[in-house]
């Protein structure tokens, strides 16, 4: 596992545990704003290491296998009979 790929997965355990700890209920308030906000910042560069994962994937399929569908997307949101009209 390279750097990059280590910084991400110590990011998502320490992550989890400021979770666990949130969770839990029994912290100071001071204590429990600084581990939000350390949790808002590990899962923003953690969003961002994810997204560039994923442009990685498509680009590489680009002549190969299709890209991921994004997980995200609007399209199972969507009525199955396409544009939404119901008319």
């Amino acid at each position: 596992m390279d750097g990059k790929d280590d910084g991400f997965e110590k990011g998502v355990k320490r992550l989890h545990k400021i979770v666990s700890l949130l969770e839990e209920g029994e912290l100071p308030l001071e204590k429990g704003l600084a581990l939000f906000s350390e949790g808002a910042a590990l899962a923003k560069s953690c969003r961002a290491r994810l997204e560039a994962a994923k442009v990685s994937v498509t680009l590489a399929g680009a002549d190969g296998p299709a890209p991921f569908e994004d997980a995200g997307s609007d399209d199972r949101a969507r009525p199955a009979g396409g544009d939404g009209d119901d008319g």
